[in-house]
């Protein structure tokens, strides 16, 4: 019987727990600081390796001193390189224009597109700098 009354105290003790002793509030402290993630970076595309292409300007105007034209003697040079076949793909000084302001748009936007992808690398990556891309044209 004497039992009850210690399971008693001993529960109420429990359940109050420390609320019993007081104690004053602590402040909570909040403190931010960076923490640094390590992003997986892509491999860069390699470079563009444009070839350069051989253009030839023919006219119809004769050679100074022989009796043919720079056309005939082209036609011929042409023959000998290629075995006999000659087969011409011609444009227009516009058309050709167009075409070179298309290369230097393609160019100018893989060097920004380049640029790009450099600046976030740098920017995700703290250690070193990340290199710059570029358009090579071998000759």
């Amino acid at each position: 019987m004497r039992l009850k009354p210690i399971l008693s105290a001993l529960a109420i003790l429990t359940i109050s727990g420390c609320s019993l002793f007081p104690q004053e509030a602590r402040e909570v402290e909040i403190v931010t600081k960076p923490i640094k993630l390590d992003i997986i970076q892509p491999t860069l595309p390699r470079p563009v390796e444009l070839k350069e292409p051989r253009w030839y300007v023919v006219s119809d105007t004769k050679i100074a001193g022989e009796d043919r034209t720079y056309l005939d003697k082209f036609i011929e040079d042409i023959k000998k390189q290629h075995g006999g076949d000659v087969v011409f793909i011609a444009m227009s000084i516009a058309d050709y224009e167009l075409m070179s302001y298309n290369t230097q748009e393609l160019k100018r936007y893989i060097n920004q597109l380049g640029e790009v992808v450099v600046y976030y690398r740098n920017v995700t990556i703290n250690d070193e700098p990340a290199g710059a891309l570029g358009v090579a044209v071998e000759e």
